[in-house]
């Protein structure tokens, strides 16, 4: 096939995604292995060698996430197995935690973590950030997360001391948001449970409150202060929008997580700047000597002049002897990963360095099958699911575009139905059926709704004529676009 470019290639890509399909492009096949490569360099008199892979993050069939131990954070796992339960084809292991906590529930992260637009940990430290245009930067950022509660005509702005982390027990003050990453169940004591889901409070409990999917568990612990001042201000049946954020502390900028962010993981301290050594402890909070001074096994991450992602591991050596060494091995920019006992490397089935610890968390490299698409409704990101091509057919989530429009939808779990309305169109869908019915008229589909982790998938063609939304395709970042009234 031609090739086509520049608005040539732009009209053409929209053409055919309107009629519901893409035309197979050679650079979107089935990604092959990823390269595991080693080389000797020479750094500060010494000689290391250095193992890593590269990720090229513009490949559909590819994403970077991190992922923490199976019974959520503050526990901790073998690295093995942290790759066994995510299907990762590539992983090293990620930010530090408190590893020598003798509870194994308590052994939490230490750094910040974002994965699909949504927090995983907040924080505010050096990190990799992956964007939702599939570049990467290592910066300095700080997370910001907020509930606006309205009540009423007045609105309470909430503003939890952190996202899934943990202050104790004393500190009856605190204020904390939890999310499935955290736990299914949040059982602590001390605190009001207050359980947000589809952008209203949807009860207040005192009681063990389970986690909505995509909702979050406020706990407010029962000090003077919050009694007093904060949770009369929170009602069941309040309206709730949620505000996530991300500050650029090398830019300066705030930015919405979900718009601008995809991934991040935060560690430090910085190696690498513009191809060049830069390393300030005091800059990027590091004071301990097993960081500053002492030769150990180190891990990394990298971005080099294509823009790829790079991640290895080091023999013996300091974080200067390092950072040197990287600037030696072309990198633009890089930061230094948990290393020592926690270092740990897996390539394509190779377990190339094995941690001597459990972890607590990890960043992994998932490759998909069909190439995954982003989804974005009226400007606003679908995060929670990507859609994908299958068999030239771009399929997308059911629930992340409908909720994002206000439709009304019921599934039938016993009749495996779906019904859905908005405005004057009532629509019914069945899995693989390759009708569906449109106010009482029946429509073929190009490809029959599919069911993918519990969650339904639909042809793009069918929203776009159903619901009359007008379709983009950006094919550099496999990203459709639907905007409709």
């Amino acid at each position: 096939m031609k090739k086509l470019w520049g608005k040539q290639a732009a009209a053409a890509a929209i053409a055919v995604l309107m009629l519901g399909w893409i035309a197979p492009d050679p650079t979107a096949a089935a990604s092959g292995s990823l390269p595991l490569q080693s080389t000797v360099v020479q750094a500060n008199g010494k000689s290391f060698t250095i193992q890593w892979t590269t990720i090229d993050l513009s490949d559909p069939h590819l994403r970077v996430m991190p992922v923490t131990a199976a019974e959520g954070i503050g526990h901790v796992e073998s690295f093995a197995t942290m790759i066994d339960h995510s299907g990762a084809v590539a992983a090293i292991n990620g930010t530090f935690f408190d590893a020598y906590e003798q509870d194994e529930s308590l052994r939490h992260p230490n750094g910040l973590l974002v994965e699909s637009g949504s927090f995983v940990r907040s924080g505010d430290n050096v990190s990799l950030g992956i964007r939702t245009d599939k570049s990467a930067l290592i910066h300095r950022l700080e997370t910001a997360l907020t509930f606006k509660v309205k009540h009423n005509k007045s609105v309470y702005t909430v503003s939890p001391w952190g996202t899934n982390t943990y202050y104790g027990d004393e500190d009856l003050d605190q204020v904390v948001a939890y999310t499935r990453h955290f736990a299914e169940r949040i059982d602590r004591t001390g605190g009001m449970k207050v359980i947000i889901e589809n952008g209203r409070i949807t009860k207040m409990t005192e009681q063990s409150a389970d986690v909505p999917e995509q909702g979050y568990v406020i706990f407010v612990g029962h000090s003077s202060n919050n009694d007093k001042n904060l949770l009369p201000h929170l009602h069941e049946g309040d309206e709730v929008e949620v505000e996530a954020l991300i500050v650029d502390g090398n830019s300066g900028v705030t930015e919405s997580l979900p718009q601008s962010w995809d991934t991040a993981m935060g560690v430090g301290p910085k190696l690498v700047t513009d191809g060049q050594v830069d390393i300030d402890y005091a800059r990027d909070g590091f004071d301990d000597p097993r960081i500053t001074s002492t030769a150990n096994t180190r891990s990394f991450v990298g971005v080099d002049g294509n823009g790829q992602l790079l991640m290895g591991t080091l023999s013996a050596a300091t974080v200067a002897d390092m950072a040197q060494a990287l600037v030696q091995l072309g990198l633009r920019e890089a930061m230094n990963m948990d290393g020592g006992a926690s270092s740990g490397l897996y390539v394509e089935g190779a377990m190339k360095r094995t941690p001597g610890r459990l972890l607590s968390n990890a960043l992994i490299v998932k490759r998909y099958e069909d190439p995954q698409v982003q989804v974005t409704v009226n400007g606003s990101f679908v995060h929670e699911f990507r859609g994908f091509i299958k068999k030239d057919v771009t399929m997308v989530p059911f629930r992340g575009i409908f909720e994002r429009i206000g439709a009304d939808f019921h599934w039938n779990e016993q009749e495996r139905v779906l019904t859905s309305k908005r405005g004057s169109i009532e629509l019914v869908l069945r899995p693989d059926v390759l009708e569906a019915t449109v106010n009482g008229k029946s429509i073929q589909l190009d490809q029959a709704p599919t069911i993918v982790d519990g969650h339904i998938y639909i042809p793009l063609r069918f929203v776009g004529e159903t619901l009359g939304a007008k379709v983009g395709w950006d094919q550099g970042l496999y990203r459709a676009t639907l905007d409709l009234k």
